[in-house]
């Protein structure tokens, strides 16, 4: 999507008072160094949508004000957050896992296998899908003003020693940071 251009949804059949997205791969997008985000349906009390996390992205763990229900549609990737005692702790996310988490607490990602993964996010919002899908592009410009001023989102950024690179090592086989030459 080009910045100023509106986000029709593909396949919304109306059901009654209710609705059908067809297709969550088949929705427009924006892609941003968190990977490719799609709005996807909002309700009264209730948002939907779904990031494609790229092959050796990386997230550091930050704070949400909303508490999340997260679903992996595809591939795998690796959960972060902290422990009780501010440890960092990872582990592997797959396909049809489902997790929680609450607001205010620190979470990230890394995409250290070869496939992409998807996962569908549903959290509390009023906004309309309008507002969800400028809220996307917003993000978007926030995400490639922090990549620019040095915050790293691919493993190729971290340092070689960076706990992340080091458990993608154990659970990849491999070091998705390593430059091929």
């Amino acid at each position: 999507m080009s910045e100023g251009t509106t986000m029709e949804r593909v396949g919304l059949d109306p059901i009654g008072e209710c609705v059908v997205l067809r297709d969550v791969h088949a929705q427009p997008g924006i892609k941003t160094v968190e990977g490719t985000m799609m709005p996807l349906l909002t309700g009264e009390k209730l948002r939907s949508h779904m990031i494609v996390m790229h092959a050796g992205q990386y997230c550091d763990a930050h704070p949400h004000d909303t508490e999340s229900i997260i679903y992996t549609i595809s591939g795998r990737w690796v959960f972060c957050t902290e422990d009780e005692n501010g440890e960092q702790v990872r582990t592997v996310i797959g396909p049809n896992d489902l997790f929680h988490f609450p607001g205010g607490v620190a979470t990230g990602f890394e995409t250290p296998f070869d496939e992409d993964a998807s996962i569908l996010i549903v959290k509390s919002g009023s906004e309309s899908y309008e507002e969800l899908a400028a809220g996307i592009q917003g993000a978007k410009e926030h995400l490639d003003e922090e990549y620019e001023n040095g915050t790293p989102f691919y493993f190729k950024d971290l340092p070689e020693d960076h706990p992340a690179r080091e458990y993608a090592r154990q659970v990849a086989g491999r070091d998705p940071g390593a430059v091929a030459e």
